[in-house]
């Protein structure tokens, strides 16, 4: 049996400037946010198959969208976790171990 599947989550990374508010129409601080999707196989072997980086007003939630190349650029460290990631790549390393035992011990 297979097992298979899609999911996501969204991350709050903290603020990141403060700002004039266009509904508030104050100065308000603006908090950072990732919201991804992910498809996986077994639970193990993910991929992540969208992701958007969102500013959005800490008082009224409105925001807008933000470049994630650009955003990437600036962080520390990839918020996402590693298997959600590049869990994909140890089911590719599976198959080539597979493929090359087969090879090996004909």
């Amino acid at each position: 049996m297979i097992i298979w599947g899609r999911g996501g989550d969204d991350k709050n990374l903290g603020q990141f400037e403060i700002r004039q508010c266009q509904t508030c129409e104050k100065g308000r601080p603006f908090n950072l946010f990732l919201q991804y999707r992910f498809a996986h196989l077994y639970y193990i072997f993910c991929w992540v198959t969208q992701k958007k980086y969102i500013l959005a007003c800490e008082v009224c939630h409105r925001g807008w969208e933000l470049n994630a190349k650009e955003i990437e650029g600036k962080l520390a460290k990839n918020p996402i976790p590693f298997m959600k990631r590049y869990g994909w790549t140890f089911l590719v390393g599976l198959i080539a171990l597979a493929a090359l035992s087969a090879a090996l011990f004909k």
